[in-house]
């Protein structure tokens, strides 16, 4: 089956977290900077600072390459690891 491009831009995530988070689940990083994991590809924007209101927080782009397949399950951990509530 043939993959697909899936992109998330992640406010207010540091991208070193993002980058930690896709290792732990078995990404290697190659020698362009792509995250490859089993069924698997992400690359990682350079982070952005993104004026909301009155403030400021990072943001990043992940962009995913997988077949559409795996791509629920995958976006689920994802959602679920990244999951946050604010006040």
């Amino acid at each position: 089956m043939e993959d697909k491009e899936y992109t998330l831009e992640m406010r207010g995530m540091p991208r070193r977290d993002l980058l930690e988070y896709f290792i732990s689940i078995g990404g290697k990083l190659d020698e362009r900077g792509t995250l490859i994991g089993p069924n698997w590809q992400v690359d990682l924007s350079d982070t952005w600072l993104c004026q909301i209101g009155s403030i400021q927080v990072p943001a990043t782009q992940v962009t995913f390459k997988v077949t559409e397949e795996d791509w629920t399950g995958i976006l689920k951990a994802f959602r679920l690891r990244f999951l946050s509530a604010g006040g």
